[in-house]
């Protein structure tokens, strides 16, 4: 009896033809390679299915739907039938770097109380121009903390124990989007969660992408409220407080920002009062100052001093943030305004043309 691989590469694809051919590639590509690559091709209608059976890679496994189920569906029907103990999570625009799963590998091997782990990543846009970086907090507190306000995983960074996905229920497919969201919220109230801090993917923003055009903003609020239950079981969120608590995925409205901050400071302290070794760890330092520096950074169109003032105060928390920030780009929005990122996207559209090799 042939013995099962070591990670399962789950992907789900509908009419994905423009980008699949490249993320399939990076996975192939990989340094560590005892995995299966288990692919749901979801009734795509475009060139998708042809491009999948253009590979031949013995690791390659490939199912198809008679009709169109949904990305949400499809993951739990992977956990199914995936063949590895350990999945990792791949969307079918996105890339993963060579090394990915072998720092992924070694690190659930060296920590078995870690149920999932993921990793930092480098954004392009759908012409593979540069996005810049996202960043995100590494150690188990400061994922707990920061799961509070947003996603603190990347769902296409992630490699997960599939038996512990599978105790906690799998993915709750009332979530057509941000499935991932609410899995790890769950995931994290029994098990550890942890990041690298190594660019282990590039995702790539698309406007197009599931979570982009099944935004379900009711959801996203019962997700964090399920979530400040788990963080503060004694301190409910009221309704405007938890208005306040989804402004911070988009923009804090200027007029909403000392209500907000105080609202950040109370949960802050509240946390530090739960653990207290939480105020004096650098790692959460670092992951308190990216929130701010979030804040001030989409602020700056529409706010100039107040979005600066909160990217200094990022700085003030964690000050070897100073040496990673976009300052140009930070400049110029501030100067700008988002006509700055129109000529932003038109410098790096001439840019990566430059860059193109010559035949």
């Amino acid at each position: 009896m042939p013995q099962s691989p070591r990670i399962t590469v789950l992907m789900s694809v509908y009419n994905g033809e423009a980008y699949v051919a490249a993320s399939i590639e990076s996975i192939l590509r990989q340094s560590f390679r005892d995995f299966e690559f288990l692919i749901i091709d979801d009734a795509s209608t475009d060139r998708t299915s042809e491009i999948l059976g253009s590979f031949r890679d013995p690791r390659i496994r490939i199912l198809r739907n008679s009709t169109n189920a949904g990305l949400t569906v499809n993951l739990n029907r992977g956990l199914k039938e995936a063949a590895g103990d350990l999945v990792a999570r791949q969307d079918a625009d996105d890339l993963s770097h060579p090394e990915r799963l072998a720092w992924q590998w070694n690190f659930l091997q060296a920590y078995p109380s870690v149920a999932a782990v993921g990793g930092q990543a480098q954004l392009i846009d759908g012409a593979g121009r540069s996005q810049g970086k996202k960043d995100f907090p590494l150690g188990y507190r400061s994922i707990w903390w920061a799961h509070l306000f947003d996603n603190a995983l990347a769902h296409s960074a992630v490699t997960f124990r599939k038996a512990a996905v599978l105790e906690a229920g799998g993915y709750d497919e009332s979530y057509r989007a941000s499935q991932d969201y609410e899995l790890w919220s769950r995931l994290g109230e029994r098990h550890m969660l942890a990041n690298l801090p190594e660019r282990l993917v590039t995702l790539r923003i698309l406007e197009t992408s599931v979570t982009r055009t099944h935004r379900q903003p009711e959801l996203i609020r019962a997700i964090q409220t399920a979530h400040a239950a788990r963080l503060f079981p004694g301190r409910p969120l009221t309704a405007t407080e938890l208005d306040l608590l989804g402004q911070f995925r988009s923009r804090v409205e200027p007029a909403s920002l000392p209500d907000f901050l105080a609202l950040f400071h109370d949960l802050l302290e509240a946390f530090y009062a739960a653990w207290p070794g939480t105020r004096i760890s650098g790692e959460f330092c670092r992951t308190v100052a990216m929130q701010y520096e979030r804040i001030g950074y989409n602020l700056l169109p529409v706010a100039r001093g107040l979005g600066l003032k909160e990217i200094a105060k990022s700085v003030r928390i964690w000050p070897p943030r100073a040496l990673s920030l976009p300052w140009l780009k930070i400049m110029a929005l501030a100067c700008l305004g988002d006509s700055a990122r129109r000529l932003y996207d038109r410098f790096a559209s001439r840019k990566a043309g430059a860059e193109l090799p010559r035949r």
